[in-house]
């Protein structure tokens, strides 16, 4: 742990919401009751420069989430199914980037259903006899979790069913490192 509350960044596609800025508050004020700092990707405040185009722009949006996930302690996950069955790519990425700088990271959904699950109540699933197989023939994996098994990290626990309950987990987590 680097600070004396320690900083976890809030991943996840709420930064869609209508109102990104209110969802961020209240994300903050469970951290702060739990004794942890939250940092939001907004946080960064950025506009685009004068005559800059999207990729440009988009470019400095991923470096300063970059840079926050770097001067985080830890991450909290938004896994939620976003625009399919499945996790938003963008928080995907954070968390793949957040445990390659071996941070801790603590999903969460309101939606645990297994993935499987998930997928088919989105999508018509074959059982070929073996496997579970979506229309490209591609299979479903069938682990009983409600995400890829990429993004689930035993060290800290499950995907949590709230976002309450992932913060709480943080907080006991830093509380025994």
């Amino acid at each position: 742990m680097t600070a004396a509350r320690p900083r976890l960044y809030l991943a996840g596609p709420d930064v869609f919401l209508p109102d990104p800025l209110a969802a961020s508050q209240a994300m903050k004020a469970i951290c702060d009751e739990l004794g942890l700092e939250g940092v939001f990707p907004m946080d960064n405040a950025l506009s685009p420069a004068g005559g800059e185009g999207g990729a440009a722009f988009a470019a400095r949006i991923r470096q300063a989430n970059l840079d926050l996930i770097r001067g985080a302690d830890g991450v909290i996950a938004n896994c939620m199914p976003f625009r399919g069955p499945s996790v938003d790519d963008g928080t995907a990425y954070e968390m793949g980037y957040a445990a390659a700088l071996n941070k801790p990271v603590f999903p969460w959904s309101g939606d645990i259903r297994p993935l499987l699950q998930r997928t088919q109540s989105r999508q018509y699933l074959a059982h070929d006899g073996r496997v579970w197989r979506d229309a490209d023939q591609m299979e479903v994996e069938e682990f009983g979790l409600p995400v890829n098994l990429m993004l689930v990290d035993p060290a800290t626990g499950p995907v949590h069913p709230s976002f309450t309950q992932a913060a709480r987990a943080a907080a006991a987590w830093f509380k025994a490192a």
